[in-house]
């Protein structure tokens, strides 16, 4: 989605991340012969993800390409070869998967997002040390960054997440262009983070909850005492919080979650755990500790709202279940802040910019052997963006974490805001209209180069502390400078300057699927208030959802 931002620095030419895990996972009685080819293994594998891009050759006999058309989401047998300057490699066996969930699945026939597993197959041989490989096909990602950033990000602050680089891929024959390879969630994947890799891994699936039928990818299939015993830890109803904290850390590792937490609000990850969906993510229970924790996943949604609240709702039932009785505690609230402060003492040590700038740039390069023009016009509407919007984020962050702290947003009822009492206002130019897109009904606006398009709504508000928000999207819009705001977003008028921020191309428009979220939170003394969604560019459009759009209440 939009331009992503953060991370570590390279050491520039083609190294390996700043970003160092532990990698002491082998037994005390392990031979010398097994250390060695596991050291091998995370050698070749850490090369894969520090670069270069390259380019892969997925081909099927007519007999496995028949059965994956038939069925996609079960294996049949590929081979893989590699391709560089001086041919290709004469293969290897690799079961083949296709893989996604609403809004970056396709069939076979169009850009597949596939599962590579290089054990599976009888004399499988490990591909560049790794059983185990996503190709990504990144559809709601334009920039192909947004993961790779967030991901360095989140291992950078101590917090579990994969690696990433990018590949050009022929499916059979087909050129289907530019993919994200993602590491997978593997025991060589959780070497990294825990001396035991032996325990039971959990996948949240697509919109779950951790009671809501988590599929169990490591672990007996049939034993989920433990994960039964985290969640009625987080169901406990006894009135002494102490009793419920202590039950907590018990079976949870409490900082690691704060951690966690902290990290989805600073790349602004809408679409994990955390915010909105109840998405994109993994625990674990390390049997040294006996403690899940939570791993981040799915990012290709990050950075798109540089005003993103550092504080989720932890109310129920749109607020996470873990977060929310570890918040009902008083304890909570300062170790979750502790943990924000601590992660942006961390991040903001390290270039940013020049992370971002060297990734793209590689990924530029390898699009320009193709082609030029469009290499061009990938860096310009991408990487120089995401530029711009790294120190932006971080100091909205750093404003956030320095202010008062105000008690969480905790939801207290809706607000009925009506979809047809949006006026247009091009007094002082542009254009916009209400369309259909993607399934939604949507507000509009374009920019011709003067003034500052935008759709008005007035409400009576009782006083108190509001957020509204909703989906968006953006195409080619060049923002400007001004005492308000820049490019499209929400706010209130006479409300302080508009921080939320959308510009070049992201979220939602023709041809893409997806949409990405934006809120606004503001105080009123009650009576009227004008709602806002303006665009404020040299050129470009915008969109919001208004069958998304929704304000709430907080106490």
């Amino acid at each position: 989605m939009q331009i992503p931002l953060i991370i570590v620095a390279f050491h520039i030419i083609g190294v390996s991340p700043i970003f160092s895990a532990s990698t002491d996972t082998k037994p005390a009685t392990a031979s010398p012969k097994k250390t060695n080819a596991k050291e091998k293994d995370r050698k070749a594998a850490a090369e894969f993800f520090a670069g270069p891009v390259r380019r892969l050759k997925i081909a099927f006999t007519p007999e496995q390409l028949a059965k994956l058309s038939k069925d996609e989401r079960n294996y049949a047998e590929g081979t893989l070869s590699e391709v560089s300057a001086t041919g290709a490699t004469a293969g290897q066996k690799v079961m083949v998967k296709l893989k996604g969930s609403t809004g970056t699945f396709q069939h076979l026939g169009a850009r597949p997002s596939l599962t590579l597993n290089f054990d599976k197959p009888e004399g499988g041989t490990r591909f560049h040390g790794m059983k185990k490989l996503h190709l990504n096909n990144e559809v709601q990602d334009i920039t192909y960054l947004s993961e790779l950033i967030s991901g360095e990000v989140a291992r950078k602050a101590g917090v579990p997440a994969s690696r990433c680089n990018h590949v050009f891929l022929e499916l059979n024959g087909r050129d289907v262009g530019i993919y994200l390879a993602k590491e997978a969630f593997t025991k060589d994947f959780l070497s990294a983070f825990y001396k035991d890799t032996n325990g039971d891994l959990y996948d949240g699936g697509s919109y779950k909850e951790i009671h809501e039928g988590m599929k169990k990818d490591q672990g007996d299939p049939k034993d989920n005492a433990v994960l039964k015993e985290l969640i009625a830890a987080c169901q406990d109803k006894d009135p002494d919080p102490a009793k419920r904290w202590e039950r907590l850390n018990k079976i949870l590792d409490v900082e690691q979650y704060m951690k966690f937490t902290a990290l989805e609000s600073v790349v602004c990850h809408w679409d994990g755990y955390n915010y909105f969906n109840h998405n994109n993510y993994r625990i674990y229970r390390d049997p040294g500790t006996g403690k899940f924790s939570f791993i981040m996943h799915g990012m290709d949604n990050c950075f798109g709202d540089e005003n993103f609240s550092m504080a989720p709702n932890f109310k129920l039932p749109r607020g996470p279940m873990v977060g929310a009785a570890l918040m009902s505690c008083p304890q909570g609230p300062p170790m979750y802040w502790a943990a924000a402060k601590s992660a942006h003492e961390t991040l903001k040590k390290e270039n940013w910019g020049a992370r971002v700038e060297f990734a793209g740039t590689r990924l530029r390069d390898a699009i320009a052997e193709r082609d030029p023009a469009r290499a061009a016009n990938y860096y310009e509407k991408t990487v120089k963006q995401a530029m711009l919007r790294i120190p932006r984020r971080m100091a909205n962050v750093e404003r956030q974490l320095q202010a008062p702290v105000k008690p969480f947003f905790i939801e207290k009822s809706g607000v009925k805001v009506p979809k047809n009492a949006w006026v247009l206002d091009t007094s002082t130019g542009g254009k916009g209209d209400i369309v259909k897109l993607d399934g939604r009904n949507c507000l509009h606006l374009v920019s011709t180069g003067t003034g500052v398009p935008a759709w008005r709504q007035k409400i009576q508000l009782e006083p108190g502390r509001y957020r509204m928000g909703s989906i968006v999207g953006v195409l080619g819009v060049e923002a400007t400078e001004d005492e308000v705001g820049r490019g499209g977003g929400l706010w209130v008028t006479g409300a302080p300057k508009r921080s939320n921020v959308l510009e070049g191309d992201g979220g939602f428009h023709p041809g893409v699927a997806g949409g990405q979220s934006m809120a606004y939170e503001f105080e009123t003394k009650g009576g009227e208030v004008e709602l806002v969604f303006e665009l404020r560019a040299k050129k470009g459009e915008v969109w919001l959802a208004l069958d998304n759009f929704g304000m709430t209440r907080g106490e």
